[in-house]
């Protein structure tokens, strides 16, 4: 796939690991190509992949057996992913090596593993998970590029992801302005101290997201780093996966969504192992593990209050005139509620509306929505909580919301 954008990107913006690629196999082509990064983790979701008829698609896995550089002095995490390494490298036979990238031929299997050795030279603790997940992409993004991964498509999940079988073949039907999509998804564990907490934290996700499309926010998505493909080409457009040790895949939605559509596949589940974990600071694992104790001393959980997006909606709903009262602000600002308008204005709403004075409406509603985007609604909604809406027990708040929320069972 020969795009400007992603020869760009490749030049000036992918990692190091993908300048090693320049002498791997031209020989191999591959219809579809999946990241994984993979920390503390053992190798049965590498197996069970390879087992499942998914495998039989001529799949490329790129898996990043990566650590933090704060683990450098803890033998076990590094002895941890030493074992992952060689019974990842016990699959099959190595075709292709280059420094940390090893090729490994699946034996019984049409599909095919690239493990990237990022232990041995750690991540910086400050870039985690984000980092790993942007090797992984950045290697797809090449491969794709090079003609070897047939699909423009880049499909990131996580180790505790089981896939359905229809998992490749689901972006054959999105519209063309799509640039991501997500996959549904439940979590199950057999635990069911594990399992109910982790069913706490699925509902408030979608609780959350139930509320966004009840305020008609264009960011109304899930941002969880295991249930995303998204196209190359766009993927390159936002220079790739941020360094963060957490909270890459809502900073890369939040940038791809101000491209294209974000398509949710509502029809097409993941299931993650329910599981509490500290591989990130904040995310599923640790809340987990948060509403675990809370259960085991029989406090509730909380979550935002309901009427925190009843003013999101009063909020988008009065952007649509914005333009027309951009000259007489103080006037729209007074047609508020007070607590919506008293945010808007912290956010500095009166700054952007100034820069934009000269442009049509069109191009000023445009602005406007990148602007007010997937993070300054999260800062919206603290600033309408901070007000006197605090958090209240997540079971009441699904309660008394004013919308519907679609729960997996």
């Amino acid at each position: 796939m020969k795009s400007k954008n992603i020869a760009k990107y490749l030049a000036s913006y992918a990692e190091s690991e993908v300048d090693l690629l320049t002498c791997f196999p031209e020989s191999i082509h591959f219809n579809h190509v999946l990241v994984i990064p993979a920390f503390k983790e053992k190798a049965d979701f590498i197996s069970r992949f390879y087992s499942s008829k998914l495998a039989q698609q001529q799949v490329l896995m790129i898996c990043v057996i990566n650590q933090p550089d704060s683990y450098c002095t803890s033998h076990d995490s590094i002895s941890h992913q030493e074992s992952l390494y060689e019974q990842s490298l016990s699959l099959g036979s190595i075709y292709w090596q280059n420094e940390n990238l090893t090729l490994v031929q699946v034996s019984n299997s049409h599909s095919w593993l690239l493990l990237v050795d990022r232990f041995t030279k750690p991540i910086p603790i400050k870039q985690g998970v984000g980092l790993a997940r942007k090797i992984g992409a950045d290697l797809a993004l090449s491969l794709i590029y090079q003609g070897l991964v047939l699909s423009p498509w880049i499909y990131s999940t996580d180790a505790d992801s089981h896939l359905p079988d229809d998992y490749f073949s689901v972006v054959d039907q999105v519209n063309d302005n799509t640039v991501i999509g997500c996959f549904n998804f439940h979590h199950k564990s057999e635990n069911l101290v594990l399992h109910n907490a982790n069913q706490q934290y699925e509902n408030a996700l979608r609780y959350f997201v139930a509320g966004l499309k009840y305020a008609n926010s264009p960011y109304a998505f899930f941002t969880i780093g295991s249930i995303l493909v998204f196209q190359a080409d766009a993927y390159a457009m936002v220079r790739g996966f941020p360094k963060r040790s957490a909270g890459e895949d809502f900073y890369l939605l939040n940038k791809l969504a101000k491209l294209g559509d974000v398509e949710f596949f509502e029809h097409v589940s993941i299931t993650i192992e329910a599981r509490n974990s500290d591989r990130v600071p904040f995310g599923t694992g640790p809340a987990v593990s948060e509403i675990m104790v809370l259960n085991q001393n029989k406090q509730a959980y909380c979550y935002y209050h309901p009427q925190l997006f009843s003013y999101l909606k009063i909020c988008l709903s009065a952007f649509e005139c914005l333009y027309q009262n951009k000259d007489d602000l103080d006037v729209w600002f007074d047609n508020l509620p007070k607590q919506v308008s008293t945010v808007l204005i912290e956010q500095g709403l009166d700054s952007f509306v100034s820069k934009h004075t000269k442009v049509n409406k069109k191009q000023f509603d445009k602005q406007l929505l990148v602007w007010f985007d997937a993070f300054r609604t999260l800062k919206f909604l603290h600033g309408i909580r901070n007000l006197g809406y605090e958090d209240i027990a997540l079971e009441e708040a699904i309660e008394i919301c004013l919308f519907n929320i679609d729960f997996v069972n």
